[in-house]
């Protein structure tokens, strides 16, 4: 059953690392059309494939469009690209490989199949000896041949690779998240892999749709879609209705539940920082983000009160109107005292912008005072920096995006996962890495 395995699996073209391609020694990329650069039904390149195809050739890259359509479907949807192209090339037959290698002077191992049917673009490369990427087929409305092929390909899938995981959003090549499911897969020896996901609001529900149609068992969300995605759910935890937001889905007998880890998340690391929560007087630096989920899980560990300073009052006193001990006010009326614990929510001072903080003095904070800052790229803000010296103890929130990572994981495999010497192992991998 080889040859009916790709090399990678992605989600879409967007999501190949052309230039880790590059250097890895691919010269030419052959590209199917249909359902792997645009719907079956789409004549013409869109602006999107035609920026991804002008970047790799900008790179290097030979391109080249390789399918068993007509001499009229391949030529139409050539004519803006001018790219060489082979109509009726009987994929899964290697002949129409070998004629690439010999055209462009290449070895086997200098091309790469890109495509979305693994019994004609896969087994094709396979039989070739190249390098094979399955991308998830655009659409859904496929002929009825197709539709049988797509059923055997599912079984070959589901077999063959490990069970996939995702993050999606715009943009997501900054993450840090696969360092950190990908550690915790090798711990505990689990068959999975987790994949970056670059994805246009407008195509958030066709995405959810494919993810339940190829096996995908869950994702995440991360900005701008953390609201957006709730419409395309089957359903949504309380906990996350009563935020607002979702950053995690678990998928389940074609079911999609979603979750939001951010607000436990956050809560963990304090606990890990032995800073206490209940009783504790709390403010917070906006209220856009993951400030909903924050509040809520300061709220539910006993805090005694937190004020909203935002620079768009109205955003914190639409969080604030759903407790009791919540308050909101504008920014510019913000004050560092009579406070215990402190949280920028805010992305400012988020690398470029190193030189930034969200407010402009911490003048009367108290020493006692534990200052938190979400951001942690750079380790250390301005804000903390001001914090820092004013003798208060300030933290990053690299520890916050483990934990929520890991809390995802224990929702997916339905184990406990946390585990010191693990949050260790994360911590020390991400901060090699950055």
């Amino acid at each position: 059953m080889s040859r009916f395995t790709p090399t990678e699996y992605v989600n879409s073209i967007y999501d190949i690392d052309i230039t880790k391609l590059k250097n890895d020694g691919i010269k030419v990329l052959v590209l199917d059309i249909d359902n792997t650069l645009v719907p079956a039904k789409v004549r013409v390149p869109t602006e999107f494939v035609l920026k991804w195809i002008e970047e790799a050739k900008a790179i290097g890259l030979e391109v080249i469009l390789l399918s068993n359509n007509s001499k009229g479907r391949v030529d139409e949807f050539n004519s803006t690209l001018g790219l060489y192209a082979i109509h009726r090339a009987y994929k899964p037959l290697k002949r129409c490989f070998n004629r690439i290698m010999e055209k462009y002077g290449v070895t086997r191992c200098e091309i790469c199949m890109i495509g979305d049917q693994i019994f004609t673009d896969i087994w094709g490369a396979n039989n070739a000896g190249v390098m094979s990427i399955l991308v998830m087929p655009m659409s859904a409305e496929e002929g009825l041949g197709i539709r049988f092929k797509r059923i055997i390909e599912n079984i070959v899938i589901k077999k063959h690779r490990k069970d996939t995981y995702c993050l999606i959003g715009n943009p997501v090549a900054h993450s840090k998240s696969p360092v950190l499911h990908e550690a915790v897969y090798k711990y505990y020896g689990i068959n999975a892999r987790y994949l970056l996901c670059r994805v246009r609001r407008e195509d958030l529900g066709c995405t959810v749709a494919q993810f339940k149609r190829t096996g995908v068992k869950g994702f995440n969300i991360t900005v701008p879609y953390k609201q957006d995605i709730i419409p395309f759910l089957d359903s949504v935890t309380e906990h996350a209705k009563k935020i607002g937001s979702v950053n995690t889905v678990k998928i389940e007998g074609g079911k999609t539940v979603g979750y939001n880890t951010d607000g436990d998340g956050f809560v963990k690391q304090l606990l890990s920082d032995n800073t206490e929560i209940a009783d504790k007087r709390i403010k917070m630096i906006g209220a856009g983000g993951s400030a909903p989920a924050l509040v809520y899980a300061l709220i539910s560990q006993g805090a005694k009160s937190i004020i909203i300073y935002n620079r768009t009052f109205q955003k914190a006193e639409d969080i604030a109107s759903g407790y009791e001990n919540v308050y909101a006010k504008p920014l510019c009326d913000f004050t560092a005292d009579e406070c215990d614990i402190l949280i920028n929510t805010t992305s400012v001072g988020l690398s470029p912008d190193r030189d930034k903080s969200p407010v402009e003095s911490l003048d009367g904070i108290s020493e006692s005072t534990v200052v938190y800052d979400i951001i942690y790229s750079p380790p250390v803000t301005k804000f903390m920096e001001m914090a820092q010296k004013k003798g208060c103890k300030a933290y990053n929130g690299l520890k916050t995006l483990v934990y929520q990572g890991l809390i995802a994981d224990e929702i997916w495999f339905s184990r406990d996962i946390t585990d010191d010497t693990l949050v260790e192992g994360i911590l020390r991998e991400m901060k090699d890495k950055r």
